[in-house]
């Protein structure tokens, strides 16, 4: 039986089948691949996690590695030896990945794993990379192809059956053509929450948006509003206070990335202004509402 923290790679192969380094090849790439696999989805969990990874033996017969996944969160160490299962569970159904779904449908298969697995609450919503993903599977197709018809791949990690890994599949393409990046404008009204205005001058003013949940500094572009503001003929606004407005900026999505990001945030138009405690009463109405 593995320790926890533990998964082993295992090559059953023909012996006498040409070259004598293949075998050894396309287990060291096989390695690689689920190093890098475990260190992607490892980091998709939590981005700031500091742990290792390391090769503990290779032993005989069938070719065997058994590699140490090492964290100071148990569970975390636990989560992470069971990345190649995972990963080779995934891709049982497959014949060819050519596509960005085809990546979006391992990469979920995973995710849904190991939010069933870990017992640690998670920092950020779990986000695998999806071009990396794809990067690490093309690794393992790749290392795959090595093999002859009959050979074949398992994996372990503590007291749980053998998984084989699907040697079959295809992935001919580059991982980068799959993805498509999105870059668009956007103009909507939005409630900003203000975190630092500013009083002189045209300098950037720090905000959140409440329905974004995303925080960002922004140049108020509405001049008779900000001239009214900074000559106090407008009531004073503290941090904590909002303001009803119209935002504009650029909402991108990078190759593999799962989520949008924000970028290139301008005020266009300010509508009204909200008191703090105004703005509770909307918030506390909207979680009555989310409730119900």
């Amino acid at each position: 039986m593995l320790e926890d923290g533990v998964f082993e790679i295992r090559l059953d192969y023909k012996p006498a089948t040409g070259s004598a380094d293949r075998v050894f090849i396309a287990m060291a790439e096989y390695v690689s691949a689920f190093e890098e696999l475990v260190h992607v989805v490892g980091h998709s969990i939590d981005p700031e996690a500091d742990f290792s990874y390391q090769l503990s033996a290779v032993e005989q017969g069938s070719i065997k590695a058994v590699l140490n996944c090492a964290s100071v969160i148990k569970s975390f160490s636990q989560t992470l030896c069971k990345i190649p299962e995972y990963i080779a569970g995934s891709m049982v159904e497959f014949e060819e990945i050519n596509s960005e779904e085809d990546i979006e449908n391992i990469a979920t298969h995973v995710e849904d794993r190991v939010k069933k697995s870990i017992d640690i609450k998670f920092p950020n919503e779990l986000n695998i990379n999806r071009l990396r993903l794809a990067e690490g599977v093309k690794k393992l197709v790749n290392a795959s192809e090595r093999l002859i018809d009959g050979e074949t791949i398992d994996l372990k990690s503590g007291s749980n059956n053998l998984v084989f890994l699907n040697t079959k599949v295809r992935f001919d393409k580059e991982p980068g053509s799959l993805f498509i990046e999105i870059l668009r404008e956007v103009k909507t009204t939005e409630t900003l929450l203000i975190k630092k205005p500013v009083f002189f001058g045209d300098a950037m003013w720090d905000f959140k948006s409440i329905e974004r949940r995303k925080s960002f500094s922004a140049p108020l572009l509405d001049e008779q509003w900000l001239k009214r503001y900074q000559n106090r003929e407008l009531a004073h606004i503290d941090p904590g206070d909002a303001i009803i407005a119209l935002v504009s900026y650029e909402a991108h999505k990078a190759k593999g990335a799962k989520h949008f990001s924000f970028s290139n945030h301008k005020i266009l138009h300010v509508e009204r202004p909200i008191r703090s405690d105004e703005l509770q009463s909307i918030l506390d109405l909207e979680c009555d509402s989310d409730e119900a």
